[in-house]
């Protein structure tokens, strides 16, 4: 995870960070940062037309502050949001009323003690710090103060730290969608600036006011954000849904600030949910896709000052990649070891656009490679079936506890390109009967909730001796389930192992409609056992370029993993040689 001191310096590009010194940052992720008001412009603060042109009892209605809560107005002025929040959370509560300037305090608590407010705590922040303890806020609420802030790294950081648990931050700003709103450009903030900031800080946006039918405010955005982990693509994600819901909204103006040049706005599908994948260089591609299978894609991209935008509208160009394939090419963690971060490195340097994982450690592995810009591709994992007649209570449940580990990859997964590779074994049925059918499609529809809920796909792994061993058997299940969610993922060494087809053409054309994915090695055409069958992708009589145009032939957009299981040489070593091999065939 990206420490704060760490993003503030990936901010400045040079090696040194502008939050170092008194006066802070001139310009943010594009912006130019606003001058502060002084406090001898208070009495504006207060003036008769202010609730006309702002709303604020809507405000403070839709912020639903509770008696004994602990509220925070970080740039509180001269107390007119702050007094009011103060009476709500009433005696049992804490108000922080926090500004850089004394004589702004000064009034408030002048205001607060003729009040009879005993609850207002004053405290004068530095331009870096808040100084506010750790964990002592549910609510910190900044009222055209955000866009004032010259050391916006560091005093979010704080503000993260002062947050309870399900603390929220609200951020008021002045609408730079809308010409005319009276007030100076610089002191307005879009909706797309305010995520894409608050998104930098390890926020995600969670609420508006006017998303439940209420009014919106006059003149200002009001945005709720929660506290998000520091993670590779948090940022892009974070655009990327505040984009959808600017488009479900239909509202041109917000949508704009989201396009980059010569961008256009796309269809967004109802109901749909994101995949976000590495692209080119920053790049990453989105794809939104919901239940009914309408789908639409996308390219985010960087500018030079750091802000997230949609910069094409898809689908992504199946155009050849470094390795010379159009079809991502991955390595399976059967070939890979070491830390994780080795792990990225070496796939990147060699030219892999991800890695094949397993159940174990798979957020973490997914967090490793994505730094990288990379992709985890797949989780492979084994479910173990039993015979459970109807109404059984207890094989319900101990199906269910076999599930968990499989629910909790889909969920890893979620809003990545990764596939659940699904191998399946029977206790009693024999191999490839039909008698485990009943108890597969059990366990496969209870898992395709998952799938739907998380976006994604389940590939059924056939395997030499386990029961679903042969592509016909996986198949059988995918025409009885008939969804687009569960396909299969085609491995070319367990074919070899228990196929008698001297050919994988047949074999792939019949998989077609549910193909999903692909694994691939060096091996022997007339192989017997994983020695021979699983090779580096140089070695053997098998003829790659054969296998190659048989998915080429099925129209394969999903992945090919790497199999290296049982291969003696070193990562290194096998992973060059291999990659080697895979550019070759491509070339010509």
């Amino acid at each position: 995870m990206l420490t704060l001191a760490a993003l503030a310096l990936s901010f400045t590009g040079l090696g040194q960070d502008p939050e170092a010194t008194p006066q802070g940052r001139t310009h943010f992720l594009g912006r130019e940062v606003a001058q502060t008001m002084h406090w001898l412009g208070a009495e504006w603060l207060m003036r008769e037309t202010r609730e006309d042109e702002e709303h604020g009892v809507a405000l403070r209605s839709w912020l639903d502050v509770r008696p004994g809560q602990a509220v925070c107005d970080l740039g509180c002025g001269n107390g007119y949001h702050a007094l009011p929040l103060a009476e709500a959370i009433g005696p049992q509560g804490t108000l922080y009323a926090v500004d850089l300037q004394p004589e702004m305090l000064a009034m408030l608590a002048q205001l607060a003690g003729a009040g009879g407010l005993r609850n207002v705590r004053c405290i004068e922040a530095a331009v870096d710090d808040p100084r506010l303890e750790r964990a002592s806020c549910d609510l910190v609420l900044m009222v055209d103060v955000y866009h004032e802030l010259s050391h916006p790294v560091r005093v979010m950081g704080h503000v993260r730290e002062a947050l309870r648990a399900k603390g929220r931050v609200v951020l008021v700003e002045f609408r730079a969608e809308d010409p005319s709103v009276p007030i100076k450009p610089e002191h307005t903030m879009s909706k797309a600036q305010v995520v894409r900031e608050m998104a930098a800080h390890g926020f995600g946006w969670v609420d508006e006011i006017g998303a439940r039918g209420e009014a919106r405010l006059p003149w200002q955005h009001a945005l709720a954000f929660e506290l998000r982990d520091l993670r590779a693509r948090h940022e892009a994600r974070e655009v990327l849904g505040a984009y959808m819901r600017a488009v479900a909204d239909k509202d041109e103006r917000e949508i704009a600030p989201f396009l980059g040049s010569g961008a256009k706005a796309s269809a967004v599908p109802k109901g749909a949910r994101a995949e976000l994948r590495a692209s080119s260089g920053s790049a990453l591609w989105a794809r939104l896709e919901n239940e009914v299978g309408e789908v639409e894609e996308l390219e985010l991209d960087r500018d030079r000052a750091g802000r997230w935008f949609v910069v094409r509208n898809g689908p992504e160009p199946l155009a050849p990649r470094a390795h010379g394939s159009k079809r991502r090419f991955v390595a399976m963690n059967t070939g890979t070891r070491g830390p994780l971060d080795e792990q990225a490195a070496l796939l990147a340097e060699l030219g892999f656009d991800g890695v094949g994982w397993d159940l174990d450690g798979l957020a973490q592995a997914r967090e490793a490679f994505e730094r990288r810009g990379l992709d985890v591709h797949s989780a492979y994992g084994v479910l173990d079936l039993r015979a459970v007649p109807e109404g059984d209570a207890s094989g319900a449940e101990e199906l269910e506890s076999r599930l968990a580990p499989l629910r909790a990859a889909l969920e890893a997964l979620r809003g990545g390109p990764g596939m659940l590779w699904l191998a399946l074994r029977h206790d009693s049925a024999p191999l490839g009967s039909t008698a485990g059918d009943a108890d597969a499609l059990r366990a496969l529809r209870s898992l395709l909730e998952d799938a739907r809920r998380t976006g994604v796909e389940i590939a059924l792994y056939p395997h030499h001796a386990f029961w679903m061993e042969t592509v016909d058997d996986a198949l059988r299940l995918c025409e009885r389930i008939q969804d687009r969610r569960i396909g299969v993922c085609f491995n070319l060494c367990h074919f070899l192992r228990t196929s008698d087809e001297t050919s994988v053409r047949s074999a792939v054309a019949r998989a077609k409609r549910h193909l999903l994915a692909a694994t691939v090695n060096g091996a022997d055409a007339q192989g017997s056992d994983w020695s021979t069958l699983i090779r580096p992708l140089d070695e053997g009589n098998y003829p790659l370029r054969d296998f190659l145009d048989a998915l080429d032939a099925a129209g394969l957009r999903g992945p090919v993993g790497l199999q290296a299981f049982g291969v003696p040489l070193e990562p290194r070593a096998h992973l060059a040689r291999s990659m080697a091999a895979w550019r070759a065939a491509h070339a010509r």
